[in-house]
């Protein structure tokens, strides 16, 4: 296992599990769009896919060149595959029935700085963050027990219904690291308690050694992580490219090879 160096700086854009709304009738488009500096956009849309505002209802269908900003909710529907576009060149994609909501997205170009950060509740995501990203700033996605975060490759990741994720490497490197506490949404304030004593002044315990319960990985090109339900991980492993091929990572390849080719 390898500590890794210093921290990406992250931005964020979460995941929220929201299913239940009825299918709507679907269409593919692919459109080419202008990207704002706090936005994404929808590049391509294969089926369905419904955004709900911060605090609003109720959703409504997202379609080709609708913008994402932070704190939208969106969800895809069942055969439905959603591809967003980032401001420097990065992109990322949906698979079916899979919901996240946009934290935070930014773009500074006086500054060169570049941040997203993406929370998985649930489903899959493949992520082909742009070189640019070896400037300031970082990408990362979240689950609710692990961060991975990169600058400059591609990898995708899949959040099963029981908090289990694997992520999958393809160029580059990731750091995978647990989502500790501080990463996490407050939840409120804790309820009042009946007054009680309070103890007198004693010793504060001095810095402690990392734990298995705060590790970090540095998961290389086709190299595999898996995170169990519990927040701990496997060590990093090389998988099988050949038996990896399946529909979801055809289908983001070409779409890879699609960008590189109008690039």
């Amino acid at each position: 296992m390898r500590r890794a160096g210093k921290s990406a700086v992250l931005l964020t854009l979460a995941v929220v599990l929201s299913f239940g709304a009825s299918a709507l009738a679907s269409s593919d488009s692919a459109v080419t769009v202008k990207i704002g500096g706090e936005s994404a956009a929808v590049s391509l849309l294969e089926g369905s896919a419904w955004l709900k505002k911060q605090g609003k209802e109720p959703e409504r269908p997202l379609e080709s060149g609708s913008r994402v900003f932070a704190g939208d909710v969106v969800r895809t529907g069942g055969g439905s595959r959603l591809e967003l576009a980032l401001p420097e060149g990065s992109f990322l994609r949906f698979d079916e029935n899979t919901s996240f909501t946009m934290i935070a997205s930014a773009y500074q170009e006086a500054e060169e700085s570049r941040s997203i950060r993406i929370r998985m509740i649930l489903g899959k995501a493949w992520a082909r963050v742009s070189r640019l990203f070896k400037g300031r700033g970082g990408f990362a996605i979240e689950t609710p027990t692990a961060v991975a975060g990169v600058r400059g490759t591609t990898y995708r990741l899949n959040l099963e219904r029981d908090r289990s994720a694997m992520v999958k490497v393809y160029d580059g490197e990731v750091e995978v690291r647990r989502r500790m506490i501080e990463d996490r949404p407050a939840q409120g304030p804790a309820p009042l308690k009946a007054p009680h004593p309070v103890a007198g002044p004693k010793p504060v315990a001095g810095p402690k050694a990392v734990t298995m319960e705060e590790w970090v990985y540095i998961v290389g090109a086709l190299q595999q992580i898996d995170v169990r339900a519990d927040g701990t991980a496997t060590e990093p492993f090389r998988f099988d490219i050949q038996a990896d091929l399946d529909d979801w990572v055809r289908w983001n390849q070409m779409q890879d090879r699609m960008h590189e080719e109008k690039q």
